[in-house]
């Protein structure tokens, strides 16, 4: 068996040993050699692989999968990155993945008891791989939104914050119209407006409304998009009014006759 490096050898190795349940330790390990051990003395397990010049990879050249010694339901392998790896897709899949349900999956998955630390920090970790560094994310939102116009010409984007008086500037609301949209709306689509909106099951929550319309098959046609705490559902019409003050419609539509229904 090869492998590219010699990182995928030693990570070969550890996961092999998890899935066993056995302890192991890296006895030598240089530029041209690897090898891994049982821990306990007496068992003869070894892996052992070496650099091939020819090929540029690592090559297995001795492995001996007898073990002689007791499976162990706890593993020194299983560190913080590799709990970490393995917690990335149950994150990925269900946002709300809780402690136990981590301990749960490693103890019927690998047969392998984690202490409270570990899946907490590897929890942790997995949720800023998926989900990046939260004031990161939100520093970025008003490059977004100057992207937006620059490759948008006549788009509206607006963006509501909060100063905080030690802190920070805290994000509210952000509000998008694209041109491109708001054009084909008045070009091609039936002269009605509807609210529609979700709440966002992620685990910064809030909601997201959006402005839409009929296109001509009876699609539904989105014209602009308000992503903002939950607590908007409770202001009225206050995306619909904010809509039509924003986006002009009722000016563009001079000579027209319109009127605003509301339905809770």
């Amino acid at each position: 068996m090869k492998f590219g490096t010699k990182w995928e050898f030693r990570e070969a190795v550890r996961e092999y040993t998890i899935q066993e349940g056995r302890s192991i330790k890296i006895v030598k390990n240089d530029n041209i050699r690897c090898r891994a051990v049982c821990k306990v003395k007496e068992c003869p397990w070894v892996a052992y692989a070496s650099r091939d010049h020819e090929d540029t990879c690592w090559q297995i050249k001795t492995f001996n999968d007898d073990h002689t010694c007791p499976r162990e339901d706890k593993n020194r392998a299983a560190n913080r990155n590799w709990v970490c790896s393995k917690l990335v897709k149950k994150v990925r899949k269900y946002p709300n993945f809780r402690h136990y349900e981590a301990a749960t999956y490693f103890k019927t998955r690998f047969d392998l008891t984690l202490n409270k630390n570990s899946i907490s920090r590897a929890l942790m970790d997995a949720r800023s791989v998926v989900y990046g560094d939260e004031k990161e994310q939100y520093r970025m939102v008003r490059d977004y939104g100057m992207t937006l116009l620059k490759t948008n010409p006549g788009s509206t984007v607006q963006i509501c914050t909060t100063p905080q008086p030690d802190e920070e500037v805290t994000f509210e609301r952000m509000y998008i119209c694209l041109s491109g949209c708001k054009n084909g709306f008045k070009a091609g689509c039936r002269p009605l407006i509807g609210l529609d909106g979700a709440f966002l099951k992620t685990r910064f929550g809030g909601q997201i409304l959006s402005a839409v319309g009929l296109d001509a098959n009876h699609h539904i046609y989105v014209i602009a998009w308000l992503l903002s705490e939950w607590r908007i559902q409770r202001h009225g019409d206050g995306f619909s009014s904010y809509f039509i003050r924003t986006w002009g419609i009722i000016k563009s539509m001079t000579g027209a006759s319109y009127r605003i229904c509301k339905r809770d």
